[in-house]
C-alpha cells in the first residue's frame, strides 16, 4: 500500500514531497527510542477516535491487552508511559476532561510499522471493550448467542442512552476505519465486529431521523467532520462480514441487519426495498424461533414490521393480522406496556373504516401508558404516535375540536422527546397547520 492510499484509508491528508517513507517520520519522532509500554500505549492509541480519548478507556483496554516485563500492564505504568509521550510531544492531555488526543498522522505511522499479528491483537482487544460498553437498543435475541453481549438498555427508541453512545461512537468509526488492514480476524471477531457497526450504524440513523435540542451540539460535533454521512457503511461492511462467515450468531444478526435496513428504506419512502428487507428478517427470526419452540420480542417485532409494509402497499387486512398477531405475541410475554405496535395497528383499522375498534384500541393503550409512566411520559416518541393517531381518527369521525387537541398535545410530546427536527414532529405540526387553516388562523397555521 503506498502513502497515499494509507494516508486515504486513515482519512489523511499526506504531503508526499514531505512525508517519503513512514520509517523517515518514525526517525523524527524518535519512535524507535520510545519505552516499551510507551511504544505499546502509543500503539493502542491509534486504534481509537484521535481526538476524545477517554483514559479510563485506554487504562481499561491497556490492563487486559499489555504486559511490563511479564506482569500485568498497571495504573502507574499507565501514568508513567503517557508522562513519556506527552514529553515527547507525541500526544496532548485535558486533565480536566481525563482524556488524551494523538495526531493522525501519529497515529498512520505507528499502525504502518506494526506487524500484522500486533495489529489484530489490539484490534480485537479494542473491539471487545467497545461492545461490552456499548448501550444495546436491540432487545435480547431470540437465540442465545454465542459471543458476550453488550451493555443491554432494554429500549430501541430510548432516547436517554444517546450521550453513552455518542462518547463511544467515534471509536467505532476509527476501527471502521483500520478494518481492510486487519488480516485472518477470527469469526468471533468478524461477528462481533459487525454486531457493534450495526449498533452503532442504527444508533447514528436515529441520532439523523431523531434528535432532542439537548444533544444539538453532539450531532453538529459529529456531523462536521463527517462522522454521519451514509451510516459510515456500517451495514454495508457488517452485511458482507455476514455473507463471509458460518458463525452460530450469523443469523440472528443478518436479522438485525435486514430489520434496520427495512426501517431505513421506509424512512425514505422506498416501500419496495423496505418490504424486502423486513420480509428477509421476518424470515430469519421464524426459523430461529421455530427450532427452538419460542416466541419471543425479536419475533413480535419482526411481524410488526411485517405489518407496516403491508399497510404501506395498502394491504390492509394483511397488515392488521401481522399487527393483531405481533400484540397478541407481545401480551403472551408479560408486563405488556402499549408501544408503537397499537398505533401502527390503528392506521390499518382506519383505512378499513373500522373506528369503533380503532376507538377502543387506541384509548386502551393511552390510558395503559399514562398509567405506567405518568401522563405526558417522556420515555420516548410512543406517546406522541398515539395521540397523533387518536387525533386522526378524531377527524376521520368529524369531531374536530378533540382532533385537534390530540394533535396539539401529540405535537408537544414530540417536540419534548424527539425535537422540532425529526419527521414524526413534521406529520403532526402539519396536522396542527391544517387545524388552523380550517379555523382561518392563517398566521398560525403559516
Amino acid at each position: 500500500m503506498d502513502h497515499e492510499e494509507h494516508a486515504s484509508l486513515y482519512e489523511t491528508k499526506f504531503d508526499t514531497n514531505l512525508v517519503t517513507y513512514n520509517h523517515s517520520l518514525s526517525t523524527v519522532w524518535a519512535l524507535e527510542k520510545l519505552k516499551l509500554q510507551s511504544r505499546q500505549l502509543l500503539e493502542l492509541m491509534s486504534f481509537v477516535d484521535p481526538d476524545v480519548i477517554g483514559e479510563e478507556l485506554l487504562m481499561e483496554v491497556a490492563a487486559k491487552l499489555l504486559q511490563v516485563e511479564g506482569a500485568h500492564f498497571k495504573r502507574s505504568n499507565y501514568i508513567d508511559a503517557r508522562t513519556d509521550l506527552m514529553q515527547s510531544s507525541l500526544i496532548k492531555r485535558d486533565k480536566r476532561k481525563q482524556q488524551v488526543s494523538v495526531h493522525r498522522i501519529i497515529q498512520d505511522v505507528v499502525l504502518a510499522t506494526m506487524d500484522n499479528t500486533k495489529k489484530r491483537l489490539t484490534f480485537d482487544h479494542v473491539l471487545r471493550v467497545l461492545w461490552a460498553s456499548w448501550p444495546s437498543a436491540m432487545p435480547k435475541p431470540s437465540k442465545e448467542p454465542h459471543l458476550p453481549p453488550p451493555r443491554s438498555t432494554g429500549g430501541r427508541l430510548s432516547v436517554g442512552r444517546w450521550p453513552d453512545c455518542a462518547a463511544i461512537y467515534p471509536h467505532v468509526l476509527k476501527i471502521h476505519q483500520i478494518w481492510p488492514v486487519i488480516s485472518n480476524p477470527s469469526d468471533a471477531t468478524k461477528i462481533l465486529f459487525a454486531k457493534l457497526l450495526t449498533e452503532a450504524g442504527w444508533y447514528v440513523y436515529n441520532q439523523q431521523v431523531f434528535f432532542p435540542p439537548k444533544w444539538s451540539n453532539i450531532i453538529r460535533y459529529q456531523k462536521e467532520r463527517g462522522r454521519t454521512k451514509n451510516f459510515d457503511g456500517f451495514f454495508e461492511t457488517a452485511r458482507s462480514i455476514c455473507e463471509s462467515t458460518t458463525h452460530a450468531d450469523r443469523d440472528s444478526l443478518l436479522a438485525d441487519i435486514y430489520f434496520c435496513l427495512g426501517s431505513i428504506a421506509m424512512d425514505a419512502s422506498d416501500f419496495e426495498t423496505s418490504r424486502i428487507h423486513k420480509e428477509n428478517s421476518l424470515d430469519l427470526v421464524s426459523k430461529i424461533c421455530k427450532d427452538l419452540g419460542t416466541e419471543d420480542e425479536r419475533l413480535y417485532l419482526a411481524y410488526a414490521e411485517r405489518g407496516i409494509s403491508r399497510i404501506q402497499d395498502k394491504r390492509y387486512e394483511e397488515g392488521e393480522a401481522d399487527l393483531k398477531e405481533a400484540l397478541r405475541m407481545r401480551k403472551a410475554l408479560g408486563n405488556y406496556l402499549p408501544r408503537s405496535g397499537e398505533a401502527n395497528l390503528s392506521w390499518a383499522l382506519l383505512a378499513q373504516g373500522k373506528f369503533e375498534e380503532c376507538d377502543m384500541l387506541l384509548l386502551d393503550s393511552l390510558a395503559g401508558r399514562e398509567k405506567a409512566l405518568g401522563k405526558n411520559d417522556k420515555e420516548s416518541v410512543r406517546t406522541g404516535l398515539i395521540l397523533y393517531a387518536l387525533g386522526n381518527l378524531r377527524a376521520a369521525q368529524n369531531r374536530w375540536g378533540d382532533s385537534f387537541e390530540y394533535h396539539q398535545r401529540a405535537w408537544r410530546h414530540m417536540l419534548a422527546t424527539v425535537g422540532e427536527r425529526d419527521f414524526y414532529t413534521a406529520n403532526v405540526a402539519h396536522k396542527v397547520a391544517e387545524h388552523f387553516i380550517r379555523l382561518r388562523q392563517y398566521e398560525n397555521a403559516m
